[in-house]
């Protein structure tokens, strides 16, 4: 499956991108907790037509919610990362929701919850350090493909769009306010604090300024997506797991 993750601000609501994917690809689409829905798409895979099915997970920016949003990050294959076109600070927000995908942990029911037996509430090492840090390996190895989507392209006309083809490194997230940490309003990316971290944080500078960037529109009459792009980005997540 891919997992989108859609960037805080980016757009109106959850679910825009595969109101493009809809456009062609004929999809199912209910709710759960975030908007899931199914892609379907034919692929080239070795010279053969390989029908692929896609569940798209897309997950919301809002803090509050944040320390659940690791529920939906388990066993993904791919990741789709959702930035807004006439927003630079949306952009550089990339770097943050790489970090929370790099140092997610495993959901309190997978913890908790032997599945080979049943441990009465015992948590299992094997099941708590079996795959630690295998998102992260995955997403700075490439064995997780990561697409950028550029949306509301409608924005900007010919001419900003072309500068906008040379991006800027982004920036680290600022630290929050006093406040917000008191509150709890803070994703693991506004706490991170090491050394260790600090070089993370760089590294997914570098990574989102060397990625993968298209551009999308979701507003109706306006609707663009690079479906040539979407399919080898489909292949590659699809060879990467066979």
């Amino acid at each position: 499956r891919l997992c989108e993750l859609i960037c805080s601000g980016s757009c109106s609501k959850v679910g825009e991108v595969s109101k493009l994917l809809q456009e062609g690809t004929g999809q199912q689409e209910w709710t759960l907790g975030c908007d899931l829905s199914i892609a379907r798409d034919s692929v080239d895979i070795d010279f053969k037509n390989v029908e692929v099915e896609v569940e798209l997970w897309e997950v919301g920016g809002t803090k509050t919610y944040a320390c659940a949003r690791p529920v939906f990050y388990d066993s993904l294959d791919a990741v789709v990362l959702v930035y807004d076109i006439s927003n630079i600070k949306s952009y550089h927000s990339l770097v943050a929701w790489l970090y929370e995908l790099c140092v997610s942990d495993k959901p309190p029911s997978l913890k908790y919850w032997d599945t080979g037996g049943g441990s009465g509430g015992v948590p299992d090492m094997d099941v708590e350090l079996g795959d630690s840090g295998a998102l992260q390996q995955g997403i700075l190895s490439g064995k997780c493909p990561v697409l950028f989507v550029a949306n509301k392209r409608d924005l900007q006309d010919q001419m900003r769009r072309d500068a906008n083809k040379n991006l800027p490194r982004p920036m680290p997230p600022e630290r929050p306010s006093r406040a917000d940490r008191f509150f709890g309003g803070v994703g693991p990316a506004d706490i991170f604090s090491s050394s260790t971290d600090t070089q993370l944080m760089n590294r997914l500078c570098d990574f989102v300024m060397q990625g993968r960037h298209t551009e999308a529109c979701c507003r109706e009459g306006h609707l663009f997506f690079d479906f040539h792009l979407w399919r080898d980005f489909v292949k590659q997540a699809y060879k990467a797991k066979h």
